[in-house]
């Protein structure tokens, strides 16, 4: 993987300055008579400074406090996280995408979806779609202890009301339609089913609208930091499916203090003990089931996942600011600058790219090792660095047993990162 480039817009570096995240970061920019010129001449970075990372912390303390008790799917609580969303599209001006209607109720199991549109501006592809995506519910209440769900999947929904929020006042700045999506039930039930909030969602689209998505980007866990020796990473999942998907992940600007990291999702989709398994691991498969292009952002499962403790206080909100500024320049990429994707290949994996986003990983945690982590696991940690290392120096293609070994590699350093107390991690 190439060195992380530190470069970046001065712009974005006062917007991502850690001692910013106390304060509202709005600016009126740019000053015109002219609304249509205005919106149109605002750039990316423009943009990217009137993130308000203090609005977006609001929105995970209101939607994970301990009133809102876990969010379970079909829950009054879930029911309240889902007006809480509606009524933030609806402030924005954006238009309802189920007819009149802002949700989506889930009529195959419980819950409801909750979508709103930013219609393009250019008459030629506006009817083309990127969708921005997130889901709400959790796990509610489980032996008398409440799971808040800051981390997941709060995190991605105050990002996604943030861009909503950000785009809406400039529309003339998006060629493509942008189609805002929560969903709901990601958490259960477990498996391909369509009581699934996305999986619902796309098996109530019309042939037309599927295949008018340009792209989806889904986003699960968006403000962890579970590798203290690889700061700012952000693990960018799906684009080994596509040369174009490759290229617009590429073509993004260096955000200071970001470490974008491409992987496959076999890197993180791998099941212990089965060598020919993978298990999906949010929303965007329900969109992969339908051969709909995706990419999937996430800073990874931290020791909070899934626990008491994923609670608002837990989430690093300077990174949360970071992931804002990434995600804008994202879906203006996808909305403008994205070629039509008809390389798009359900199997296609890139194991170039896994080499290097493994060893990256071995790296940070390696470079910073967790202070509980057994002696045993950081032993066949540094094993598993030197096999890497001869991976990446193979001219030829992994045979189907070393790539299975490089995702197990990958699994090892994962469950060492959030669990480095776990003796399971030296079995993964």
């Amino acid at each position: 993987m190439k060195p992380y480039l530190l470069a970046v817009m001065s712009l974005s570096a006062l917007l991502l300055n850690s001692q910013l995240t106390q304060t509202p970061l709005m600016a009126n920019l740019v000053k015109s008579n002219d609304p249509v010129a205005t919106e149109t001449s605002i750039s990316v970075a423009e943009l990217q400074y009137q993130i308000n990372i203090e609005r977006m912390r609001q929105h995970v303390y209101d939607l994970a406090s301990p009133k809102m008790r876990g969010r379970d799917v079909g829950s009054d609580e879930g029911a309240r996280a889902i007006a809480y969303i509606e009524d933030e599209f609806k402030a924005y001006g954006l238009k309802p995408w189920f007819g009149d209607d802002y949700l989506q109720p889930i009529t195959t199991g419980a819950g409801a979806n909750v979508a709103a549109l930013l219609p393009g501006s250019d008459p030629t592809r506006r009817h083309e779609l990127v969708l921005v995506t997130a889901h709400h519910d959790h796990l509610g209440i489980r032996e008398g202890l409440i799971y808040p769900g800051a981390d997941d999947n709060i995190s991605a929904v105050a990002l996604m009301l943030e861009t909503a929020r950000i785009l809406a006042k400039h529309p003339n700045t998006v060629k493509r339609s942008i189609l805002f999506i929560s969903f709901d039930a990601e958490e259960k039930p477990e498996g391909r089913t369509d009581e699934k909030g996305s999986m619902f969602f796309v098996s109530q689209l019309s042939k037309d609208q599927r295949q008018n998505i340009a792209l989806m980007i889904g986003m699960d866990l968006m403000a962890g930091e579970i590798i203290p020796g690889l700061p700012g990473a952000l693990f960018v999942l799906g684009s080994e499916k596509s040369r174009h998907l490759s290229r617009l992940i590429q073509g993004r600007t260096p955000i200071d203090g970001l470490r974008p990291l491409p992987i496959g999702l076999s890197m993180v989709e791998a099941v212990p003990y089965c060598p020919w398994c993978e298990r999906p691991v949010s929303d965007y498969d329900s969109f992969r089931q339908a051969d709909i292009p995706f990419v999937f952002l996430s800073t990874g499962r931290s020791q909070y996942y899934h626990t008491p403790e994923d609670t608002p206080a837990s989430l690093h909100y300077d990174k949360l600011g970071r992931n804002a500024a990434y995600l804008l320049d994202l879906t203006l990429g996808a909305a403008n600058e994205l070629r039509k994707i008809d390389d798009y290949d359900h199997d296609a994996r890139d194991q170039k790219m896994d080499i290097a986003g493994a060893a990256s990983l071995l790296g940070g945690v390696l470079n910073q090792p967790p202070q509980d982590i057994r002696d045993d696991t950081l032993k066949n940690l540094h094993k598993a660095q030197v096999t890497v290392a001869e991976f990446g120096e193979k001219s030829d293609p992994l045979s189907w047993f070393e790539y299975r070994r490089l995702k197990s590699i990958s699994l090892r350093v994962q469950c060492a990162a959030a669990r480095p107390s776990w003796k399971i991690c030296n079995w993964l």
